[in-house]
């Protein structure tokens, strides 16, 4: 081996290099203007690059002219074109120790260069040395206070699950939320009209039953509307039991089901009426998606507390808060998914916390909060209008209000480790396909 100085013109890059290093020339360039350059290209007995297609780039790119380089003499051509794959390829069986790394990182100035080094996102997805398991394969995302629903993970989740037939809005009328939307769609020039009615998100459902229930165990929920969550409990292997005032909904919900080869129960009926349904402390779980009060209007049915004044929907809400706490079981959790919303004067109704004392009256402790960042979609169209009549932000989150039934010492010998059927995603995924 020889170490030499050439013009970079006389350096040769291999004509065959199957390695797109386009995207890495700024950061290999930035480091050698930081750091200097220490890493030698290495040619052959003919200048043609080995290894340091990337570092001749960089160098280009700063105006260089010269480089040091290592000639490696004596290879025969199949050694070459090894060393070539072996050198990128090997690189990619490194990992990170993140501990070590932010103390590394720790004082460093990159002069405003972004090389990457963004840990919180890297520990997500970083192998467990001991097991070897990321926090995403444990537990489908990670159990942070705040959940992402605009990332890519959680998209592509979210596609593979739609891909089996769910659709959530059936049975429902479309523009339960106005039909204000067609109107930005036009004014957007999209070709598709929007829908505003809601629909439930099977991502957060599949993670709710994986972190809040036993593996199997039964669920209720008294406020079922769309399908997402009775199909997703009922794909993942738990008992299901939902109900829901609409009888159309309730037949939209059976047919889904039916169609994707799952068996949930649905009940037509008022909650308030679960008795007559579901045992007291028979259930393992309590998950629902509740009317936000008006926002969204169902029906014109009495018996609906989507149209009744916050008044009469709160009192009606909380007796059916109270009755499905008496369904749960001792030592278990409850998840409502909620948001506030405001009323004809543009104030809050108060409806997380109201929700919250409904909760604690019935004995149940408030344990967990989660943020769901919700994707922004028409919000970008209808930011500026509303923050400048009345400095009203855009919403893009809902709350996720778990709480728990018991003791709280018994969570942990009750809720053994998340394990996440790997078989049921990798079916998901072929079903996908």
């Amino acid at each position: 081996m020889e170490l030499v100085t050439l013009n970079l013109a006389d350096i040769i890059p291999y004509e065959n290099n199957p390695r797109d290093n386009d995207g890495a020339v700024d950061a290999v360039a930035e480091s050698i203007r930081q750091c200097e350059y220490i890493a030698p290209i290495i040619v052959d007995e003919n200048n043609v690059i080995l290894a340091g297609h990337t570092r001749r780039k960089a160098l280009l790119r700063l105006g260089r002219t010269e480089a040091e380089v290592v000639i490696k003499r004596g290879l025969t051509e199949e050694q070459k074109r090894k060393y070539r794959l072996l050198d990128n390829k090997t690189n990619e069986f490194a990992e990170w120790d993140f501990d070590l790394l932010a103390e590394e990182l720790d004082g460093l100035d990159f002069d405003g260069f972004d090389f990457g080094f963004d840990i919180e996102e890297d520990l997500k997805y970083s192998k467990d040395k001991a097991t070897g398991v990321s926090l995403f394969d444990r537990y489908g995302q990670p159990p942070f206070s705040v959940l992402n629903a605009q990332n890519g993970e959680w998209q592509k989740r979210k596609k593979e699950w739609i891909s089996l037939g769910i659709a959530s809005g059936l049975g429902r009328d479309r523009g339960l939320i106005g039909d204000g939307l067609d109107k930005l769609a036009a004014n957007s020039n999209r070709n598709t009209t929007m829908t505003g009615t809601s629909v439930f998100d099977p991502v957060l459902t599949e993670c709710m039953y994986y972190w809040f229930n036993q593996p199997g165990g039964k669920i209720f929920d008294p406020f079922a509307g769309g399908s997402v969550r009775g199909v997703v409990a009922s794909y993942l292997g738990y008992d299901y039991t939902g109900i829901d005032l609409s009888e159309r909904q309730i037949e939209e919900d059976k047919k889904q089901a039916e169609d994707i080869g799952v068996s949930p129960t649905y009940y037509c009926d008022d909650s308030q009426n679960a008795d007559k349904y579901v045992p007291d402390n028979s259930v393992d779980m309590v998950f629902s998606c509740p009317p936000y009060a008006d926002l969204e209007v169902y029906s014109d049915d009495p018996r609906d507390i989507s149209n009744m004044e916050y008044p009469d929907f709160l009192r009606v809400y909380r007796n059916i808060i109270a009755t499905a706490c008496r369904k749960l079981k001792e030592n278990r959790f409850a998840v409502f998914v909620i948001g506030d919303v405001r009323d004809k004067r543009g104030e809050y109704y108060g409806f997380v916390k109201d929700t919250q004392e409904a909760f604690t009256d019935c004995g149940l402790h408030y344990y967990n909060e989660i943020i769901l960042v919700t994707a922004i979609g028409t919000g970008a169209l209808r930011a500026a209008k509303q923050f400048n009549a009345g400095r009203k932000v855009l919403k893009t989150h809902q709350n996720i209000l778990v709480f728990y039934k018991g003791d709280m010492k018994k969570i942990k010998e009750n809720y053994p480790p998340v394990e996440i059927d790997e078989t049921m995603v990798h079916d998901l995924e072929a079903d996908d396909e």
